[in-house]
């Protein structure tokens, strides 16, 4: 992974606590799509993106509590809560105390710091891919959608859940299972199914496209997620082809993964 454009979006981030974030800019300063974005931060931190900015700006808060006059309603909203009460509650949660209380007692700070991303050097010297053109496949899916990425990772835990324990799981798997994350109109959907059209799924279409595959050896989240900080930070770097469209997919066979990413020549 490209650890210093990471960096550059958490120095954006910071600069940026009292105003609206938009991950789209977040996604656009790292060079990946936003779905990508969630998924290789939640990989590196073991917490959304989303739960990283709530505990630095609640931090920053805290911070203001003890060294200002600051008024608690207004240091709520200037960290976009709604309410008094809703900063509060959320406040309490993290630090075990309420705004009050934290400015009466002494002068114990608490923070959570900024993360600081270091390159690992863990680079790959050969990859092994492969280049198709594909026509337009049509795939039945379960589809679930959410406002946030953290809600979406919740209810892809419960999609497969269900999947799981009704022996639907094991059918997909057999057949090949695709999974297909998007951000479009301002929502996270998450689609997973097959060729076949099973009970309460809807069709999906899965563009005509040049796509570059790639083995991954496994279908481990950590395994897919580090063969996608390749291929978008070395992969793409190393050869004449550019993502034409966000619109990348998993083909899931029996303990593989296999990631297919649209590309075309970077002269077109």
């Amino acid at each position: 992974m490209n650890y210093e454009l990471l960096n550059e979006m958490i120095t954006y981030i910071e600069n940026n606590l009292t105003n609206n974030i938009e991950y789209r800019k977040l996604a656009k300063i790292v060079g990946v799509s936003e779905y990508s974005l969630q998924r290789i931060f939640v990989f590196l931190t073991n917490i959304t993106i989303s739960e990283y900015i709530r505990k630095r700006r609640l931090s920053k808060a805290f911070e203001e509590l003890k060294s200002t006059d600051i008024k608690i309603i207004d240091l709520a909203v200037k960290y976009g809560y709604d309410s008094a009460i809703s900063f509060a509650r959320s406040f309490k949660k993290m630090f075990g105390l309420t705004p009050s209380e934290c400015r009466k007692k002494d002068k114990t700070y608490k923070l959570f710091s900024i993360i600081k991303f270091n390159d690992n050097n863990n680079l790959c010297n050969e990859l092994n891919f492969e280049i198709k053109n594909i026509n337009e496949i049509t795939i039945y899916c379960y589809e679930i959608e959410a406002d946030k990425y953290d809600d979406l990772l919740f209810e892809i835990r419960k999609l497969y859940s269900y999947l799981i324990k009704n022996g639907i799981y094991e059918k997909l798997n057999k057949i090949g299972m695709y999974g297909i994350g998007l951000f479009k109109n301002n929502k996270y959907f998450y689609y997973v199914g097959s060729k076949i059209n099973y009970k309460d799924t809807k069709p999906v279409k899965i563009p005509r496209n040049k796509y570059a595959i790639f083995d991954v050896g496994s279908r481990k989240q950590k395994d897919i997620v580090k063969m996608e900080n390749i291929i978008y930070n070395q992969w793409l770097k190393s050869t004449n082809y550019k993502i034409f469209n966000e619109f990348d997919f998993e083909l899931y066979v029996e303990d593989n993964c296999y990631l297919y990413i649209p590309i075309k020549d970077k002269q077109n």
